[in-house]
């Protein structure tokens, strides 16, 4: 009775047995973290004495699971309480934790309460706190994608942070903080992907990048994949022809290309349908195409009138406004009187910047004229129209004023006028001699030789100067590479003896300050004082009078107080 009731006990073990070995078929995956070997760069950083931030990455997971823990690193310097947030990617709180038994530097884990389900390729937040002020960062370090098992970096703006037990929202070089999640990843059977994204990044416009990703039937027995759909411009997919069916464990691979037709962003996915549990395996795709675009300024460049001989110039400016360098090979010019110069080739162009190239016009003839400047490069073949009109030279040399009249000029003294020389042809003059004739003219103020462009002007100074009385002319001849040269300036001038009227009158009987002058052009006034201030004495001489004209003059006494009496006698006198 014995032996029989033995070999059942033994037979419910071994059913037991392999339950349990069926079970652990399907039992808990392995857990998994973003970060594994990497370490920070810098450790004990402080943005202030006060400055408690909340830090944290954004990331995502190829597969469904969970997430059970939340951990970080320590920096030796940094003390206080910790504690980890999980996030979704519009800011709502999925789950926190405080830290407890923390050790003084290095990696520290606390597990969640409850696990936390996530979806797959779904962007969710890790933060944690600072305890004091101290942190480790490395900057630019999600500025590619950190890929490890099912878990990923998000691409875009990452390494978050914020005021401390907020949602962060900013972000400063790509740093990573090192914040991560222990994940465990779901395991029921279905079709499972090596991939949960794919970012092609940079992409030519018409060129391709291809990758490929793994398909592995994780079910129990053999799955058939049915369709293969791609959205998303410039997405494809190949190398699987369907339906597939695929055994246990099976893999097959599908390539996934990114073709831009059009320069920007793309995203899209690509959706495997199968009878797996997961009917429809999806995976995120993204990339930008790039390419250089070039345009000039001004579009086309024209000259308008030149004189033959003469050469103007241009500046032609060719502008980058792609998103990829632009490479300039080459450069060339069509048309009669037309060169071109600018930067070495090749020159490499950043988008959004520019090289100048400066264009010349040199007609040898007169006449219309017309050409090309082409420009090679590896964006589209440019053409930019150049034009412009020889026309013939003119060499003329203006005088303002065409002549000068000194009128009087006492002997002994001087009088000086100017004089405007302006090029008013359509051609470049030198001026290389100026000389005066005639007795008692000089002139001076200009430096020769000088050349003076169309329509520039320069002067010089006439001084008519005579040491004795009469009548006296000259001329100013300038000497240039105009037509009319030389230039004569006709001068005249005459050297009169001064005249002055002296007026003398009797001193009051009173005690006065002094005596102002008053001089008028007709009989009874109205009279214009003409002393500046009080004259002491009982003598004044007036020195502005002109030759034939008759003047009435009276004198007025002033007090110690500033009063002044009633006008003397009028006297006249008349200047020959």
């Amino acid at each position: 009775m014995k032996s029989p009731q033995t070999l059942r006990v033994c037979l419910r073990s071994l059913a037991l047995i392999a339950i349990l070995s069926s079970s652990a078929r399907y039992a808990a995956a392995a857990t998994e973290t973003l970060f594994t070997t990497q370490v920070p760069q810098i450790v004990n950083v402080s943005d202030g004495p006060t400055t408690n931030r909340e830090l944290g990455i954004r990331f995502s997971s190829g597969v469904a699971g969970r997430i059970t823990a939340i951990r970080f690193w320590k920096a030796s310097r940094e003390t206080g309480s910790h504690v980890g947030h999980l996030w979704n990617a519009s800011g709502q709180l999925l789950a926190s934790v405080s830290f407890v038994n923390e050790t003084a530097s290095g990696w520290q884990q606390q597990s969640l309460v409850t696990p936390v389900a996530v979806n797959a390729n779904t962007v969710y937040v890790v933060t944690v706190n600072t305890g004091n002020t101290y942190y480790v960062t490395t900057h630019y370090a999600f500025a590619n994608k950190i890929l490890h098992l099912d878990l990923s970096s998000a691409v875009g703006t990452n390494g978050v942070f914020g005021p401390s037990g907020r949602f962060p929202i900013e972000s400063y070089e790509s740093s990573n903080y090192f914040r991560d999640v222990v994940f465990t990843p779901n395991t029921a059977p279905g079709l499972t992907s090596s991939s949960g994204n794919l970012n092609f990044g940079n992409v030519n416009v018409r060129s391709s990048g291809s990758q490929t990703i793994t398909l592995t039937n994780t079910t129990s027995g053999t799955l058939t994949i049915s369709k293969v759909a791609v959205t998303g411009t410039g997405f494809s997919a190949s190398a699987i022809t369907v339906p597939l069916s695929l055994t246990k464990g099976g893999q097959t691979s599908l390539k996934v290309a990114f073709t831009p037709t059009v320069m920007g962003t793309a995203s899209g996915s690509v959706t495997v349908t199968s009878n797996a549990s997961n009917p429809n395996l999806t995976v995120a795709l993204n990339g930008v195409g790039i390419m250089p675009q070039i345009s000039a300024v001004p579009a086309n460049v024209a000259f308008g009138n030149v004189p033959v001989g003469v050469s103007n110039t241009q500046t032609l400016t060719l502008k980058d406004s792609g998103n990829a360098n632009l490479i300039i090979s080459q450069t060339s010019v069509t048309g009669t009187g037309f060169s071109i110069s600018g930067p070495a080739l090749p020159a490499t162009v950043t988008p959004g910047n520019s090289v100048a190239l400066t264009v010349r016009f040199s007609p040898g003839v007169a006449g219309n004229a017309a050409g090309t400047v082409g420009v090679a490069s590896n964006a589209a073949q440019l053409s930019v129209p150049v034009t412009g009109t020889g026309i013939s030279q003119s060499l003329t040399l203006s005088a303002n004023p065409t002549a000068l009249a000194f009128g009087n000029v006492s002997p002994g003294s001087s009088s000086k006028k100017s004089v405007t020389l302006t090029n008013t042809g359509n051609s470049s003059i030198s001026l290389s001699k100026l000389t005066s004739a005639g007795s008692y003219f000089s002139v001076s103020g200009l430096a020769l030789p000088v050349t003076l462009a169309a329509g520039q002007s320069s002067g010089f100074t006439v001084t008519f100067a005579p040491t004795t009385t009469g009548t006296f002319s000259g001329s100013v001849a300038v000497t240039s590479t105009a037509a009319n040269s030389p230039l004569s300036l006709p001068l005249s001038g005459t050297g009169a003896a001064a005249h002055y009227v002296t007026l003398n009158w009797n001193p009051s009987v009173s005690s006065v300050l002094g005596y102002n002058v008053y001089r008028g052009t007709q009989k009874g006034g109205p009279y214009t004082k003409i002393t500046s201030s009080v004259v002491s004495g009982s003598t004044y001489n007036d020195p502005s009078v002109q030759s034939g004209s008759t003047y009435y003059y009276v004198v007025a006494s002033v007090s110690s107080s500033g009063t002044q009496s009633v006008f003397s006698s009028e006297v006249s006198a008349t200047i020959p």
